[in-house]
């Protein structure tokens, strides 16, 4: 009897490990994509720690992406630029500084560093065709090419949660694969009922 229920359990274990598929990149992938894809406009609180030669800087800002290039950033840190509002509507930007109690708009911008955006990681990995995929226990971790890339902005590393594809962090890495630039996410919300003054 006892052979019977060991050979019994065996089998158990063995069919619990083949029924078990392990999802593969492709897999994510194409879940993420669908997840991009689906998405109209996200929202978060985003803290931006930048490393130079002269220290480290840190900003904190709440960050609102509406496809498919509308950005809209509210400073909360430097308390010295609280209240602060800065639009990127395509080719126009508008800041609006609550100090000066002025709106100044620059038309036809024709290059914006959208690297520090999770918006434009999702635009660059839908058209990535080969992104270096890692997993870990609660992310998947992506390393991709940024497509105008300097010495100093060459690589994007992006975290995104396993179980819902919020962003939990972006690295902006050099051409020497150092990060320069970390932007975390807390809040992060896809898809919510924005105003339409923007």
């Amino acid at each position: 009897m006892r052979k019977v229920l060991s050979v019994l359990f065996l089998i158990i274990v063995l069919l619990m490990f083949t029924s078990c598929k392990k999802t593969t990149d492709e897999e994510i992938l194409n879940n993420i994509k669908k997840n991009i894809d689906d998405f109209d406009n996200y929202e978060s609180i985003s803290t931006v720690v930048v490393k130079s030669n002269k220290g480290v800087t840190s900003y904190k800002f709440k960050e609102v992406f509406i496809k498919p290039d509308k950005i809209k950033l509210e400073i909360i840190e430097p308390k010295e630029s609280l209240g602060c509002i800065i639009i990127y509507d395509g080719d126009k930007i508008f800041l609006k500084h609550p100090n000066i109690s002025q709106t100044i708009s620059m038309e036809n911008i024709k290059s914006l560093d959208k690297s520090f955006f999770i918006g434009n990681f999702y635009e660059n990995l839908s058209h990535c065709e080969d992104p270096q995929i890692s997993i870990e226990e609660e992310y998947i971790i992506f390393t991709m090419d940024l497509q105008n890339q300097s010495d100093y902005r060459y690589s994007q590393k992006v975290w995104l949660n396993k179980k819902d594809f919020v962003p939990y962090k972006l690295n902006i890495l050099d051409r020497n694969g150092e990060v320069n630039t970390e932007i975390f996410y807390e809040n992060f919300k896809y898809n919510l009922t924005l105003d339409e003054d923007f």
